[in-house]
């Protein structure tokens, strides 16, 4: 029978630590995906056509954090363990935002399909029914122009 000495044991305990992390270094490089994080530029909306429209999405881990260039804010979490690309959440339009969607909150969900930017708000109104809006947004590129059409529902 053979036995190891504990400085031994320590080599090859830290080689097998060495090991497990070139094996999953690949799959640690997704752990906060750099697809979310970025400045995005409206293509397309139901809510209609806006050149100016943007938003800018911060990722923290899991954690979105939202602002838009027309008065909203959300916060999301990004499933990241799937790989699947989506985020869901909640967040509010400002006070002061035009039309009558002003300090209404809303549930969202963002996903990302062919590097494009779906997003679903689903406005509570105060008469407790929710509107929705969808958008497509494309990484801020100039030049850049709508690769998809919005199917109405």
């Amino acid at each position: 029978m053979r036995s190891s000495s504990p400085a031994g044991t320590f080599r090859r305990l830290v080689g097998v630590l060495i090991a497990v992390v070139v094996v999953l270094s690949p799959f640690g490089a997704n752990a906060e995906t750099e697809d979310f994080p970025g400045q995005w530029r409206q293509m397309v909306s139901n809510a209609g056509a806006c050149e100016t429209c943007w938003l800018a999405i911060k990722q923290h881990g899991p954690i979105l954090k939202v602002s838009s260039s027309n008065g909203w804010f959300a916060f999301a979490h990004a499933d990241l363990k799937t790989g699947s690309m989506t985020a869901t959440g909640i967040g509010r339009w400002s006070e002061e935002a035009s039309g009558h969607y002003g300090g209404k909150p809303f549930d969202v969900r963002f996903v990302i399909v062919d590097k494009q930017l779906y997003l679903d708000m689903f406005v509570l109104m105060d008469d407790g029914t929710k509107q929705a809006i969808r958008a497509i947004f494309d990484k801020d590129r100039p030049g850049k122009t709508a690769r998809r059409v919005m199917v109405k529902s």
